[in-house]
């Protein structure tokens, strides 16, 4: 779930779904702060821990994320010195259309090891799929969380929030049909409350849609605890004092991190005047059609994805952990190029003109 804000955010920036600045960067916070609590459990448990591929591929989609929230950052800060602020927004979707695939690669491999080492009863290529699926959907259910507490409302996240839990019905039916197993208690809080949205008074009241949030976020917890487990209330049996006191301190340590963090960047926050997907492409208003090989955003990216197709090449001819770690290793390499080509052009821009005025 570490990755649900920022996998949101980017599918929202390539969607071309115009959000505020606000929520796109609560979203975008949410995942770096996330990372947070796993990476202090791992320092308190290093000695009893081992790193494995996955580990350093999710540590990668941690810097994306980080370098992708800095950006919007940067650029948030630059609205007054048009030039740089327009470098840095043409490299914010091209950012995304390579932050998205890697989330879902490292993911995806992350969830097959698993199948395959770890619970033989949820083989099958659907998985990623389902573990994806569930990321992104607590994705919105978190949104929404943040944005209760900010006491803002998002419409378009409501109704996105209400398609999508008819669509993980339907998942969660399917797996019952195909496995024969499925978690009760995670169906009704994934997505039978959801439904009391079409009610007015919860809708409209602040308390209602942050019941609904966190009733999402507790069911994908407990969908995760039976996916494990394969029993749907071993979590609540099984605990213990010192299970309730890591789960209670690895949530205070999000809670502190995200608030502080958030409060020595309100400034960024409060200004809602530019949207996720504000940039027109003609004064006037009309739409331009590319065709692919000509769209800015290709223009962008070609040279740096190549790059580092190029250097995930050479990394999986020297490591024999290829298969995970290529394409993240590959994917970090083309966000550096892509974050440099900004600071680039301007420094060509600023020799070409002082050599003018020569």
């Amino acid at each position: 779930m570490s990755q649900a804000g920022i996998l949101l955010s980017v599918f929202l920036l390539i969607m071309n779904v115009k959000i505020h600045r606000r929520t796109s960067l609560l979203l975008e916070l949410s995942s770096v702060c996330c990372l947070v609590v796993p990476f202090a459990y791992w320092l308190f448990y290093s000695d009893s821990i081992t790193v494995e591929g996955n580990a350093f591929g999710v540590g990668i989609v941690g810097f994306i994320s980080l370098l992708y929230f800095g950006t919007h950052l940067v650029s948030a800060d630059s609205a007054e010195d048009l030039t740089l602020c327009k470098e840095l927004s043409r490299i914010r979707r091209p950012l995304a259309w390579i932050t998205l695939p890697t989330v879902f690669w490292v993911f995806s491999t992350l969830s097959l090891d698993y199948t395959h080492a770890e619970n033989s009863l949820w083989h099958g290529a659907f998985f990623p799929l389902y573990a994806n699926a569930c990321i992104f959907y607590s994705g919105i259910a978190l949104l929404t969380a943040l944005l209760s507490f900010e006491n803002y409302y998002n419409r378009l996240m409501e109704k996105f929030l209400l398609l999508c839990s008819w669509f993980m019905a339907v998942f969660f039916l399917w797996v019952y049909f195909l496995k024969g197993e499925t978690n009760l208690i995670s169906f009704v809080f994934t997505c039978v409350v959801p439904q009391i949205l079409f009610v007015e008074a919860v809708r409209e009241n602040l308390w209602g849609r942050l019941i609904v949030a966190l009733s999402i976020l507790l069911g994908v917890l407990l969908k995760v605890d039976f996916v494990i487990n394969s029993n749907e209330t071993i979590l609540v049996s099984n605990l213990t004092f010192a299970h309730v006191s890591l789960l209670f301190a690895g949530l205070v340590l999000f809670i502190v991190f995200f608030l502080g963090v958030r409060y020595l960047l309100s400034r960024f926050f409060e200004n809602d005047e530019i949207l996720m997907g504000e940039e027109s492409d003609t004064s006037d208003g009309e739409v331009q059609i590319y065709s692919p090989f000509s769209a800015p955003d290709f223009k962008v990216v070609r040279l740096p994805v190549l790059c580092g197709i190029l250097t995930a090449v050479a990394f999986g001819y020297f490591t024999s952990d290829w298969i995970v770690l290529a394409g993240p290793f590959g994917a970090y390499v083309s966000c550096l190029l892509v974050c440099l080509q900004p600071f680039t052009h301007l420094v060509f821009f600023k020799k070409r003109r002082g050599g003018k005025s020569k």
